[in-house]
């Protein structure tokens, strides 16, 4: 089988926030490779979104833009570009963080050399643009292509990072994901990125660039809680992320049956630490 040639889609969910998207496309034209196509889908309520597409679109030739013609809400948004693109591979870019500029070029470079890699993440730092702080994590689960299924979700259960999702997918897997799945059936919970990135490593061969090739933005004094909507919220509920999450590990079909008794223990500690500030604030 002929594989096909690499080519990158960027997508750029955003809704009221034309400095920040200013930000993360500046960013993009900083790229020392530059993505086969980036898109903007427009959630926003104005047309101030439409005013920085216009400003872009000759800096960025490639750069196409979507409006939502009435709030569809983040995870539409989201998976809307997905659907919108034609490249093999999509990643999204929240608005409000950043690129580094290699980032792009390390993951052509890492593709052309594995082209049979479906996912793949990077390093990351987290800078707050109010304070001036940046934070790094303490340390990244080393996801590797030269392991299996079960090793990968293991070790990313020992340190099950959010961030993670904002990562760089083969499209056509990330179309039949348990992502697209739970939007077609219109379930959204707490932790859903968290479950999403599990279910990838189960089903797809993934890696980690331990390089921090993208900078996560916070533009507020503290970070918000925010639900699985993406509005702000007091708190979380942890009890559909463990009901998933277990069904994740029944239905893996790469896994075998030891490997699924295996996970399951590894899988509810990850759940208990991960939400114990929600259980112990219910």
């Amino acid at each position: 089988m002929t594989l096909l040639a690499t080519t990158i889609c960027i997508g750029l969910p955003t809704r009221n926030r034309p400095d920040l998207l200013r930000r993360a496309l500046s960013s993009i034209s900083s790229q020392t490779r530059a993505p086969d196509e980036v898109l903007i889908g427009d959630n926003s309520d104005n047309s101030e979104t439409l005013d920085v597409y216009l400003e872009w679109r000759d800096i960025l030739p490639n750069l196409r833009y979507f409006r939502r013609e009435r709030d569809v809400g983040p995870t539409s948004n989201f998976l809307q570009l997905l659907q919108d693109s034609t490249a093999t591979h999509f990643m999204w870019l929240a608005d409000d963080d950043v690129m580094q500029p290699r980032l792009l070029e390390a993951a052509y470079d890492f593709l052309g050399l594995y082209p049979n890699v479906k996912y793949l993440c990077w390093g990351f730092s987290v800078h707050n643009y109010v304070t001036g702080s940046t934070e790094h994590p303490s340390a990244l689960p080393p996801i590797s292509h030269e392991r299996g299924f079960y090793a990968n979700a293991c070790l990313y259960l020992t340190q099950p990072i959010s961030s993670l999702f904002y990562g760089l997918y083969e499209r056509r897997a990330l179309m039949n994901s348990s992502l697209s799945l739970w939007h077609q059936k219109n379930v959204s919970f707490d932790w859903m990125d968290v479950a999403c990135i599990m279910s990838t490593l189960l089903c797809c061969r993934s890696h980690l660039i331990p390089e921090r090739l993208v900078v996560f933005g916070i533009d507020q004094p503290t970070r918000s809680i925010k639900c699985a909507g993406g509005l702000s919220a007091k708190r979380y509920d942890p009890l559909p992320w463990l009901w998933h999450g277990v069904v994740l590990i029944l239905t893996a079909s790469r896994l075998t049956f030891l490997e699924r008794l295996k996970l399951m223990p590894k899988f509810l500690y990850a759940w208990r630490n991960t939400t114990s500030f929600a259980i112990n604030h219910s």
